[in-house]
């Protein structure tokens, strides 16, 4: 005689009715979406974090050279002096007052011009009002 006084669970094979397939499908479909939406946010943060991280590399870089070498590039107010006579440019710092270069005058800097340009900036075009005029008149 046999006696049934327990009850277990197995996983097993079920056909699945059309019902259940469409069901699925419309399941699964939602998932790929998912996935290519995630994977495309994951790439958009990855490429930000790389950006932030390439940023801190160059300015890093930057500091550690300035403070192995001692010192670093910066944009600094200079003059340029034209000296006609022996064709040169001189280059001073103004701030310091150091010459940092003379050198041979190129072929446009050796031309002066011959208008002052704060001359016709400075009320020459109110005098005149753009009309030409005899001169001394």
């Amino acid at each position: 005689m046999s006696k049934t006084d327990e009850f277990i669970s197995l996983s097993l094979k079920c056909l699945l009715t059309d019902d259940e397939k469409m069901e699925r499908g419309a399941a699964l479909a939602e998932h790929v979406q998912a996935i290519e939406v995630l994977s495309k946010e994951k790439s958009a943060s990855a490429a930000g974090f790389k950006t932030r991280i390439d940023h801190h590399t160059l300015e890093g870089a930057a500091l550690s050279f300035a403070l192995k070498n001692g010192y670093e590039y910066r944009d600094v107010a200079c003059s340029a002096t034209r000296n006609f006579e022996v064709r040169t440019v001189t280059i001073v710092r103004i701030d310091t007052g150091e010459c940092v270069e003379t050198r041979p005058m190129e072929i446009h800097e050796m031309q002066s011009r011959l208008f002052d340009e704060d001359v016709i900036g400075s009320g020459y075009a109110d005098r005149h009002q753009g009309k030409i005029t005899v001169l001394g008149k």
